[in-house]
This record gives structure tokens, sequence and C-alpha cells, in this order.
């Protein structure tokens, strides 16, 4: 088995060189719905479907008319965040800690502090809302201006029907100052997310965040033989990305911008999209909320329907992910060489697994070794052992994934 640099260290991947466009991805497509409450099914489609990531301007809640409708707001985070249970508070969690300067920001204050709504204070956080039944509820059925993407079920003028979509256990909720301020606040060093949803969409419920995307090999692949099919002469041969493809390596090593504004919508595939977020200077807090969604039309049987269910539990922790797709029987790292990490565990579909080794004086010594092929970005987890489960690792039952953000 050969040993390679597997692992990603979360170091941000932007340079002044990302800024030219590539010729396949030019840019996030851009629907509009100032014209209308909800788009067309054939339209919402075609334009996802190619890119696996769509900016929607334009939303106005349905019943912005009524001037006693009262939706959640900044004022609102602080009482959320203080109703909650113990397990959705412990998701609190910093974006990313080590990118803020501790002189200039509150982010070593309580959240409690930190979440009021005032013109204090530089940070971003984020937290789930996914335990507190009640909660999340009272969000999802009256508090939310935005609760299901704007998309029509069928493409008839007539149709008032929002489109059938499952969605994920909990709410994730983001919130960010940078008062007082020149400089942009970053977020998460770049990254993607090990997740098996069809996407996630991001409502900006106030204020501005700025994303910035780079389509993993995969997507560019993806995206070479859909264009292919599109094409009057079909062919059967597959696109793939090699190492002498200089095209197809410019295109996932460059960068798109899509700035979302108060009342804009993000839906993106965040495995297939490395992803990072910046806070620029603002004189009002950056709030914004996610789910993940599973789109109905792709399950086949009752079984299949249970599926979002399946993730019981999301974590709101970093993980490790490979940083280039790697082969089946790789050595990852040795225990000589083990960075100061740990690695989830599961029963359901791992990628690595410990093992003995011998090396060439006979010695036995332990290390990690891919199970099967892995994609670039996917995050590493190793095979749970029956002592492991019997043991009652609760731990092991969650999905750990890299934060949408």
């Amino acid at each position: 088995m050969a040993e390679k640099e597997t692992l990603c260290t979360k170091e941000s991947r932007c340079s002044s060189a990302c800024a030219s466009r590539p010729p396949n991805i030019a840019d996030v497509p851009l629907l509009d719905l100032r014209d209308s409450t909800l788009l067309p099914r054939s339209t919402f489609q075609d334009a996802y479907d190619s890119h696996q990531a769509l900016h929607i301007r334009g939303y106005e809640p349905s019943n912005v008319a009524d001037e006693n409708a009262v939706f959640f707001h900044a004022g609102h985070v602080k009482g959320l965040f203080d109703s909650l249970g113990e397990q959705d508070k412990a998701s609190w969690c910093i974006e990313n800690k080590k990118n803020h300067k501790a002189a200039d920001d509150d982010m070593d204050a309580k959240p409690g502090n930190f979440l009021q709504n005032n013109n204090k204070g530089r940070g971003y956080c984020s937290f789930l809302v996914q335990h507190s039944i009640d909660e999340l509820k009272d969000l999802l059925t009256s508090s939310l201006p935005l609760v299901h993407l704007p998309v029509k079920e069928s493409d008839s003028k007539d149709d008032t029907t929002v489109m059938k979509v499952d969605y994920g256990p909990a709410l994730w909720l983001f919130f960010g100052k940078n008062y007082n301020s020149n400089e942009s606040l970053l977020g998460r060093p770049e990254h993607t997310d090990s997740v098996t949803h069809d996407g996630t969409f991001h409502y900006q419920l106030s204020g501005t965040k700025i994303w910035r995307l780079r389509p993993t090999t995969e997507l560019v692949e993806a995206m070479a033989n859909h264009n292919q099919n599109q094409q009057s002469s079909p062919s059967n041969k597959k696109r793939k990305i090699e190492e002498n493809d200089s095209t197809g390596r410019e295109e996932s090593n460059r960068h798109i911008e899509v700035v979302c504004k108060e009342g804009d919508i993000l839906l993106l595939n965040t495995r297939l999209w490395w992803h990072s977020t910046i806070i620029p200077p603002q004189a009002e807090p950056c709030i914004s909320y996610a789910r993940d969604i599973y789109f109905t039309q792709q399950k086949e049987d009752s079984a299949q329907e249970e599926q979002p269910n399946q993730e019981s539990s999301m974590t709101n922790v970093d993980g490790t992910y490979a940083a280039e797709a790697i082969e089946a029987d790789t050595i990852l790292f040795t225990e000589h060489n083990m960075p100061d990490i740990e690695l989830p565990r599961t029963k359901t579909d791992p990628n690595c697994q410990v093992v003995e080794l011998e090396d060439d004086n006979g010695d036995i010594f332990m290390a990690v070794v891919s199970l099967r092929d892995i994609k670039e970005g996917e995050f590493f987890s190793l095979l749970e052992s029956d002592d492991e489960e019997a043991s009652g690792d609760e731990d092991c039952s969650e999905e750990v994934r890299e934060e949408e953000e």
C-alpha cells in the first residue's frame, strides 16, 4: 500500500490568482422572484441541477401585507438561544476562532452577551435548533419568514402548491457582528461538508454575507458531462479530469463570489462546492439560517422516505477531510505521523480502518488505511467495532458534519 499526503489542514486556498472565472462555471445561476411569488418547477430544476448551486433574489414573505405580522429578527436571537435546551446550547460554535483577533472581537464573552441586538462587538458564531422541539416548531410554523423553498410543485401558472421536499432534523442559525471596523470578518476556512442530502438553503435574514465558492473536481467533471449530454451529437464517453487536463484543473482552482443581501436565498450542495464565508463591515447584525433538503421525487419506496430521519442528530463540529481523491488501500497516516485529531466512528459506510502493519525490520505498527475510494472533500470516518458499539458511545450514532459555513 502506498503512503501519501492526504490530510487537509483547513487553510484557505484563496489567492489573487482566483479572481478570474472558470470557462464552464462562470457564475452561480441567479433567479429573480420580483415578478412572482413562486418559481416554476422546471426553471428551478434546470438552474440547480446543472450547477448544484442557485442564488434567488426578490423573495417576500407571503403575509408581508399583514401589518401585524412580526417575523423573527435580530432582537429575537438572544431570547431564542436562552430558551434552548442544554443540547442545543452546547452546539454554540465560533466561526472560526483562529481567524479572529481577540483584541477586536467579543467572542470570548458568553453567548448571551454576544447575541444581544446592539451595535457593539465583532465576531461570528453559529448554533443549532434541533432537540428543543417546541422552539423549533414555533420557528417553522409562525416565526421565520421563509420555511420552504419558493418553488411550485409544477409549471402551471395557476399552481400555488409549494414543491414537496423533505428536510433535515436541524435548523442552523448564523449570527455575526462586524461593527466599527474597516476589515472583513472571515468565517471558517474553505471546506466541503460530508453530507448525504441534496443541498442546503440559506436565507439571509439581515445584513450582508459574501460566499466564496470553488467547485470540487467531482462537480467540474459532472458539469462537463452534463454539458456534453446537451450537445446534438451524444457520446457515451464521460469526461474525467486527468493530471494533464489543465482546463479542468483551472476550473476547480478558481473562485466565485456570491453576495447575499437581506431576503436572498442561496441553495448549495456543500459536498460538491468548496466554500467559505465573509462578513463585510456593516452597521447591522449579519443573520442567516439554513435547512438541509432532500428532493422527495428521488425516493423510490417507503423505506427511502425515512432516509432524512436517519441523520438523527447533527453536530456543529470540525472534521478532517481528504484534500484530494484517495484510492482504496492507501495508508493515510501511521502511529509515527498521526496528527492530533480524533476521527468519528461509524458502521454506516466508513471509509477508513485501523490496521496492524509490519515494517522491513519485522516490527509491528498501527496505521489508518482507506477502506474504499475516498472522494475529494469527503470526511474521514473509522469503522466502528462491536466492542465500541457495546460501550454505548453515543457520538458514533451521530453524523459528524462540518458546519455549513
